[in-house]
């Protein structure tokens, strides 16, 4: 197959598969709709548990969410800190587990699952790195082991300081539902949007097919009373597919 033949097989294809996504967008946007909201309800009833558990108000998870944030916002790697180093290792082993728990729960094609396995990669690269870097800062004290604490729950040897005194864990536990739930509501939104958009645009097709269908009822009967012949109906049909294009257009 010549190159320009290849072009052009390529674009057909590739009108055709957008020819069948108009087709079935309806139908993708519903689904999708009724998926999100499902999950909203969800991560709805996780905070509200979350919120009984700990017996915590809205105005304390939003002082855990920005905390959670100012310290994402400053800590770094190199810090010669241990409290900071700590600090760091406990979120990273969170993170690394949380995205081990998310590897095949929430994701379901390869390309998905293969991000996630090279964050989980480059998280352990420098969870590596770190613990090394403590464990040279405190000889005095029990030093850590990369595969114990990422095999479960650790007794951690230290305790981070917290005047409401729940662990950053926890506090980083309900930042994850709370920047989850935003995500589904903004992501619900857009939804409604597309679905509006699409339903005005299925409404103007509908009064184009309605004119085409007068229009069509016209023509028969104005010549009908003259008597069409064959070829004068085929006439008749171009006429109308030509209208029915413009429209489109």
């Amino acid at each position: 197959m010549s190159k320009a033949g290849r072009t052009d097989m390529l674009t057909l294809m590739a009108m055709h598969w957008n020819q069948q996504k108009i087709y079935t967008l309806a139908i993708t946007l519903t689904r999708r709709y009724q998926k999100t909201t499902k999950a909203l309800q969800n991560q709805l009833l996780n905070l509200e548990s979350l919120k009984v558990e700990l017996a915590v108000t809205e105005s304390q998870l939003e002082d855990w969410l920005n905390e959670v944030k100012e310290w994402a916002d400053t800590a770094t790697t190199t810090t010669n800190d241990a409290d900071a180093l700590a600090s760091r290792i406990e979120v990273l082993v969170a993170s690394i587990k949380r995205r081990s728990q998310r590897l095949y729960k929430d994701t379901d094609g390869n390309k998905g699952r293969a991000r996630i396995r090279r964050k989980i990669r480059e998280e352990k690269g420098t969870l590596t790195s770190i613990v090394e870097k403590y464990n040279r800062m405190v000889p005095n004290t029990e030093t850590l082991c990369l595969e114990t604490i990422l095999s479960g729950e650790t007794a951690w040897p230290w305790q981070l300081p917290h005047s409401d005194s729940v662990n950053f864990r926890t506090k980083r536990k309900a930042f994850d539902i709370m920047m989850s739930l935003r995500r589904l509501q903004e992501e619900q939104k857009i939804l409604v949007a597309e679905m509006n958009n699409h339903w005005r645009y299925l409404s103007t097709r509908a009064d184009a097919l309605r004119e085409l269908s007068c229009c069509f009822a016209k023509e028969t009967i104005k010549n009908s009373q003259c008597g069409l012949t064959e070829e004068g109906l085929k006439g008749l049909q171009c006429i109308i597919h030509r209208k029915q294009r413009k429209s489109e257009i």
